[in-house]
Formats: structure tokens, sequence, C-alpha cells
């Protein structure tokens, strides 16, 4: 029981950081991306718990895969109104493969070689951390509103768009169905079986 509750806090911790990871990265680099019209207007503090998501959370604890609260960005505000914003959504995945890359010479350093619990727990961890990125990472490419993938999409075609939009809850309910059917998970954990297989 106590390594269940542990287990799950961890998952919590990590899945926490990755989307935070993923949303500051891009709050933090819209910054840049404003003109200094309304650069002023922003505040460099932000809300962190506003990021987490609580049902991609959950799904993140018990399937491995889930997913952030995306921030909302108005275009308009930026120096580039079209390219700005499709980096911008490219920032957040970048900054999860950097972690990804950070961690992996961590873990392939520790992995087998920790006779201790707390260790035991710490490389735990840290997979939890490069298995969760992968996974917000490929969460993020499908073209479901209002992840990244979207918001791609609308900065390099805005009437294709608004076709999306008009049948959002049809493409929400096919990705329900997905999740549902466990057949995301195995789709995500089919892409990460190779880099567990190097990693371990």
């Amino acid at each position: 029981m106590l390594n269940l509750t542990i287990d799950i806090i961890i998952s919590i911790v990590a899945a926490s950081i990755v989307m935070l990871v993923h949303e500051l990265s891009k709050y933090y680099f819209s910054l840049s991306m404003l003109h200094p019209i309304y650069r002023k207007r922003k505040d460099l503090k932000v809300n962190l718990l506003k990021y987490i998501d609580p049902v991609g959370l959950i799904l993140f604890v018990f399937t491995s895969v889930g997913w952030q609260k995306p921030g909302e960005y108005n275009p308009i505000q930026f120096k580039d109104k079209e390219k700005g914003f499709f980096f911008l959504m490219l920032v957040g995945m970048a900054a999860n493969i950097l972690l990804i890359l950070a961690l992996i010479p961590i873990f392939m350093n520790f992995y087998g070689t920790t006779r201790t619990v707390i260790g035991s727990y710490g490389i735990t961890f840290v997979f939890r951390l490069i298995q969760y990125s992968f996974a917000l990472i490929i969460v993020n490419l499908l073209p479901v509103p209002p992840l990244d993938m979207a918001k791609m999409i609308y900065s390099i075609n805005p009437n294709f768009y608004f076709k999306m939009i008009q049948n959002e809850r049809i493409i929400h309910a096919v990705f329900i169905l997905l999740i549902a059917f466990n057949i995301l998970n195995a789709f995500v954990m089919s892409l990460f079986t190779p880099i567990q297989q190097f990693l371990i």
C-alpha cells in the first residue's frame, strides 16, 4: 500500500512538472514575441496551477498518457502574427524534448546501480519524467483543439482550422473513444517502446 501511494505521488509530481515545462516555456517565449505595446501589460508572475489539467493529470497517473491545460495567446499581439504563433506552439514540445535529452544520461548512469529505496524511487521519478514528456509531445501532435497542433493548423490555414472547430464535438468524441478503448495509450507506448529498450 505504501509503495502504491509513493508511486502515485511520483506520477503526480512528474506529470505536473512535464506540463509546466511545456506551458511555461511557451509563456515566457511568448513575451519575447509580443509587440512592445502589449509586452508592458504582461506579468512575469504566473499561476502554475492554471496549466495543470485535472483530467490529463489523472490519465497520466493511471495510463501514462495525458495532456496539459493550454495557455491562451492572441497572435494579433505578436510582432510576427503568422510565424510567431506557429513557432510558439513548437516551443513547448521542444522544451519537452530538451528535458528528455537532459534526463536520459542521468537515467542511464544510475539505472541498475542504485541500492537504496530512495535511489530506486529517484530513478522511477526520472523515468516517469522521460515517459510523460514523450507522451505529452505525441498527444500535442494530434489535431485536437485546443492542443498545440490545432493551433499550428490555425496559424497555417485559419479557414481549415475553423472547419475543425465546427466539428470540435466530433473530434473530441473520437479522442475520448481512443482513450476509453486504450487505443491512444497503446499507440503512444508503441512509439515509446524503442526508447524504453534503449534506456533499459
